[in-house]
This record gives C-alpha cells, structure tokens and sequence, in this order.
C-alpha cells in the first residue's frame, strides 16, 4: 500500500516462508482429493471385465448394422485414439470386441468412460443404445460424459457375446474410443458416478464458484463500489472462463458445430490474453518493456482464428497455449518480485495459483497431443477453484487494505476535527465575550437613553419648577413622583420575567396598588390561565408594556374620576388582549385623537408589533384593548 513501511526482512521471509507451506498444503490436498475421486472411477469389482482390444474399421457413411468385414478387420489397444493429433478426416469408426459370460459371472451393465463425439451400440448384432446423432450437420457433443447402459438378458447370451459400438467423429476433432468395462451394475454404476462428478459435476462447480465471483464483482462495479481497472479485468476474466467452460458442460450447444468450437476456443485464447494483462497492470510494468508488444502480437492474432477453417480451430489453441505458457512462466516471476518489493502476499498468491494453472494446462496440451491415453481426464478446468481462492484472497487483502487505509484516515480527520473544534470552540469564546460585551454596551445605551428621556427630564422639569419664580409646591411633588414611577417602570422592566407577560403585570399590580387605595378606586384583577409565553418580551419591549399600562392607569387616576377599574388578560385567536376599563366620566374621543398621550399609547403598541383600541363617551367610562401577538 502507498505509504506503509516495509516489514523487516526476517518477518517478511517467515511469512512468505508460511504462505507458500500452506499454498503448497492446499494444492496436495486438492490433488490428493481429485485422484481419490480418479481411482473411484474405475471399476473394483474383480468380476468385473474390462475390454481393452477391438477390432477396428472406418467408412465414411453411417452404418444401420455392424458390416461383417469386421470379424477380419486390424485390431487395435483401447483406448484408442482415432485422430492424429486432432487430424483427420472424420467421419464414422467401428470398433468390435469379444467376450464371454461365464455362468457364474454378473454381467449386467456396460460402462464406456469415454468417446468422441458420438456413438451407437451393438450387442450381438442388436443395437442396444445410442448417445448423440449420428447423421446430420447437427452435433450434439458427449464427448466428455461417461456413459453406461444396463445389458437385457433376452440380448445377452451365456458363452461367447459380441459387442459393437459405431462412434461418429468430426474432422480435425478429438476422436477416439476408451476401454469398455463389463459388470454387475452396482460397481460400474458406482464407477461411473466417479467418472461423472470428476468430469462434469465438478466442472459445473469450479465454473459456479467463479462466475459467482464475477457476478459479485460486476453489482459492486455497477452500484459505484468500486471503479478499480483492475477489478473490472478481474470480473472479465471470470466470465471469459465460463464461457471458456461451456465447450465441456454444454452438450446441446445452441449454433453449428464448428462456430461453437471457434466461441469456446476463442473465449480460452480472450481469457489467456486478459489474465496476462491483468499481470502487466497489475505489476506496473512500464509500457516500453518488451512484455506489452509480445502480448499485443498475441492479442493481435486473435482473428486469425475466426478467418480460418473452424476445423484448425482447436489445433490452433494448442499452438496459442505453448506460446501462453511462456509467458505464463514470465509472469510468475513477475508477480513473485512485484510481491517481494511490496512485501504483499496477494502477488504471490496469484503466481502460485498461475504456477497451478500451467502445470493443469500442460496436462491438457499432452491430452490433446494424444501423448496421454484417451481415457484420461482434462484437468485445467478445475483451475477455476484456485482461481476463485486467489481470486477471494486477492479480494480480502485489497479491501483490508483499504479499511486500514481508512482506519488511518478517519483516525487522522478524527484528530484534525478535534483540533478544529478546539479552535472553533475557542473562536466561538472571543466571539460570545464580543457579544456579551456589544450586548451589555446596547443595553446600558438603553438604560441611560430610557433614563435620560424619562427620569431625566422628569428631573429636569422639577428643577425648572423650583428656580422659577412661580413655584408650586404641588406641581414639582408630582414631577418627582413621576419620575420615581418611570424609575420602577425601568427596574421592573429588567426583572428576568422569561416572556411572562403575567408576572411583569404583577409587579405592575404591586406598585399600582397603594396608589388606587388611596384614591379610593377598587382594582379588579383577572388573568387566565392559558397565557403562554410572548418570545419577544425582552427588557425593551417590557418597557413599552409598563408604560402604555402605567399611561392608562396615570390618566384615570388623573382625570376619570373612577370608583372602580378592571384589568383581564386574555388569549385570543392571535394575540394575548390586555383589557383595562373605568367607570369613569370618560371623554369625547374625537376630542383628544390629537393629544399627545393617546399617540404615545398606538406608538408603543405599534413598537410591539401589535395595536391598541380604545373606546370613551363621555359619562359612560373608558375602554382600552392592547393586542399583542403570539408571533412577531
């Protein structure tokens, strides 16, 4: 990973050291498994007869019956290859054998572990089975499937038997017959399962397990997860090897014979060609080095095989695979230094499961190359288990890696977030003493405007009544007693009320009330209950309240010659009323719209953001309605 520090040489020799042991483990063991699964396969019944001579023949239409030309036809060991390193002419083959049911011998079943491409069989001249179309352009392929057949016994006869099997082959096509194997159907039956999970089932797995793995990796690719080169190659390859696999799973292919060979060839020769880039990117091997221009020759040549005659197709592969392991072979040691230089043991876990790929695939080159018997086995298919094991390695240490690598970044934004709100923390300190200080500097503005405008000039207006020559004793009283009153106004409207607009009326009450017993005025007091909170009640407005309530209460002490008056705070649809009345003798309204007091009354509530109504005959008593809203 970028930025790791490399491991000292001794811990990354004890691990690589541990690696290839249990790789090497992990091989035997699949090895051991697979030719336990081989041994199975052939039959262990004593009793049991294996035919491994026939007499052989070609013709080149297709025969109803075994041609009697046989009893004096060449005899020739099975298995027996009929091709010539997957040369030649195709075609129909017979072979015929010879056996003998002894009475007290269990003959009941005959089992073929292998033939190419298709086959008939004869028993004493009575065709018994068949596998595969034997004439047409139309190839159903069973090449790679065992086949058994349980013997009736109105065919088979005590003493001599002869068995015949006409197998169809197609030009420059794998073809060939395997030993046959006769007896009780119990142990060929258990025989051929072996041969059918080492052959097919096992095939349909490794192929499973890896286009699983592909289709993991294209949801990932396609949901955003990932957007790696790297990983979108990886799930290529996966897809090319099923395809590549279809030529040993799929019996009824869906087009001709000879363009199903050239898909599934091709799809071996794309898949060679991705894996060894894959390698290149994966190893960062510069673009100048001589290993990209031998694999683009490669990839390069590809259409030739589409060009060609489809009967050179599988030939064509043979040539293409030597020239892959060569360069398979150079790109183990790539990955092998590429790991020691990372000290990464996911390199080294693709080489070695590459190192596994080659050794099955010379198996299969020697197979096609009639150098092994034809009743052996393919072998490269099985890869796909080592590939999805590497595959699933490569997969694991690449996301640990990047969960260590976000380990690491989360720990290091956690440290920067931390600082950050250390510093945020001490810039929001500055920033709140700055407020506190602006706000305590407001409202000492405030309280010396408020001062000045009200106390202050009450003061001031006492002064001017005492130096002037017509000094009234009375007047200047009620000066100074109104401005006491604007100083308890001030200092009520400070009181930390939280927009209770209940208690600042309540210290109102406390300092109205000696007043109104004194002018012999009964005071009614009534608050409902459901008075919430007004959020804009702060020592301003609180202000603006005392001085419209302690306006109205001045001017009926002064002026209304009341005996009774009544104050009720309610709560109306959207705003809280405060409602003050007299029994007074009231006043013409038209009359004083223009005084100054009244005025001063709508102005404040207007401050507020609310309103004001008053109702005055003369005779009938005063009416004042103060609105203010819930919501400002």
């Amino acid at each position: 990973m970028p930025g790791a520090q490399l491991k000292p040489a001794s811990s990354w020799a004890r691990r690589l050291g541990l690696f290839y042991v249990l790789a090497v483990c992990i091989a035997l063991s699949g090895a051991a498994l697979l030719f336990y699964e081989i041994a199975k396969a052939t039959p262990s019944d004593p009793g049991a007869i294996e035919l491994g001579m026939a007499r052989f023949a070609a013709h080149t239409d297709y025969q109803t019956e075994p041609p009697a030309h046989l009893a004096t036809a060449t005899v020739v060991l099975l298995p027996h290859r009929i091709d010539n390193k997957l040369r030649g002419p195709g075609g129909f083959y017979w072979y015929e054998m010879d056996f003998t049911v002894l009475p007290e011998s269990r003959i009941e079943a005959l089992y073929i572990p292998r033939f190419a491409m298709n086959a008939e069989v004869y028993l004493n001249g009575e065709r018994i089975g068949y596998f595969g179309p034997m004439t047409g352009a139309y190839a159903e392929r069973n090449w790679n499937r065992p086949q058994i057949l349980n013997l009736s016994t109105r065919v088979l006869r005590p003493g001599k038997n002869t068995l015949a099997i006409q197998v169809r082959a197609f030009p420059d096509y794998l073809a060939g017959l395997s030993s046959i194997w006769l007896g009780s159907d119990e142990n060929l039956r258990e025989a051929y399962r072996s041969r059918y999970e080492v052959q097919v089932t096992s095939v349909y797995l490794s192929t499973a397990f890896v286009l699983g793995a592909g289709i993991v990796l294209t949801i990932l690719i396609g949901m955003g997860k990932t957007r790696s080169g790297l990983l979108m190659l990886l799930a290529a390859t996966c897809f090319l090897w099923g395809i590549r696999n279809l030529a040993f799973l799929t019996t009824v292919p869906p087009v001709e014979h000879g363009l199903w060979i050239q898909i599934t060839q091709g799809g071996l020769l794309v898949f060679a060609s991705v894996i060894v880039l894959l390698i290149l990117l994966y190893c960062r091997v510069p673009k100048h080095r001589l290993e990209w221009k031998i694999w683009g020759a490669y990839t390069a040549s590809f259409p030739v095989l589409l060009m060609i005659n489809e009967n050179w197709a599988l030939r064509l592969v043979g040539y293409y695979g030597i020239l892959g392991l060569c360069m398979y072979s150079w790109n183990v040691l790539q990955l092998m230094r590429y790991g020691n230089s990372k000290q990464s043991l996911a390199p080294h876990a693709f080489g070695f499961g590459l190192l596994c790929y080659m050794a099955l695939s010379v198996s299969d080159l020697l197979f096609l190359a009639g150098i092994l018997p034809f009743d052996g086995y393919f072998l490269n298919q099985y890869m796909g288990i080592a590939m999805f094991l590497a595959m699933s390695y490569f997969l694991i240490d690449r996301y640990s890696g990047l969960l260590a690598e976000s380990d690491r970044f989360n720990e290091t934004l956690q440290n920067r977030l931390l600082e950050r709100e250390a510093e945020l923390a001490a810039q929001y300190q500055r920033l709140q003493k700055i407020d506190e200080d602006k706000v305590k500097m407001a409202e000492r503005q405030r309280l010396m405007a408020d001062m000045h405008d009200g106390l202050g000039a009450h003061l001031v207006a006492a002064i001017h009544h005492l130096q002037s020559s017509n000094f009234n004793r009375k007047n200047t009283l009620n000066l100074l007693e109104s401005g006491l009153r604007d100083l308890q106004l001030t200092i009520d409207s400070l009181e930390p009320i939280e927009q209770d607009l209940t208690t600042l009326l309540g210290a109102f009450r406390y300092r109205i009330a000696d007043n109104m017993r004194s002018a012999g005025i009964r005071l009614h007091w009534v608050i409902d209950e459901d008075i919430p909170p007004i959020p804009y009640l702060d020592a301003r407005n609180c202000l603006h309240v005392l001085r419209i309530v302690q306006e109205i209460f001045t001017n009926i002490l002064k002026h209304a010659n009341a005996s009774e008056v009544s104050l009720h705070v309610s709560r109306g649809p959207k705003y809280v009323g405060v409602h003050i009345q007299d029994n007074g003798v009231g006043f013409v309204l038209e009359r004083s719209q223009h005084g100054r007091g009244l005025k001063n009354l709508k102005q404040r509530a207007s401050a507020l953001g609310g309103s004001i109504d008053i109702h005055a005959e003369a005779g009938q008593g005063t009416r004042f309605l103060l609105k203010l809203p819930l919501d400002t």
